[in-house]
């Protein structure tokens, strides 16, 4: 019984693993895509490369604001 519990986790823990290394690899396709294209002119951007760049964006709330209520950083 125990013995059947920890092979069907082990099949489990295999397939979660294998979907975060193939999410990883498409990120991964997306971002070399993109880098490409742009090094190429006149071409727009891809859907793997939108994707990745919608993924991987660092944009927060405040990048909306308009630039006089902006705070800059004090150096």
């Amino acid at each position: 019984m125990i013995f059947m519990i920890l092979v069907l986790a082990s099949i489990i823990a295999v397939f979660l693993a294998g979907t975060v290394c193939g999410i990883f690899a498409m990120v991964v396709i997306g971002i070399h895509a993109e880098e490409r294209r742009a090094v190429r002119r006149g071409n727009g951007p891809s859907r793997t490369g939108l994707a990745s760049r919608r993924l991987l964006t660092t944009r927060t709330n405040c990048d909306e604001l308009p630039e006089r209520e902006r705070v800059t950083a004090g150096r």
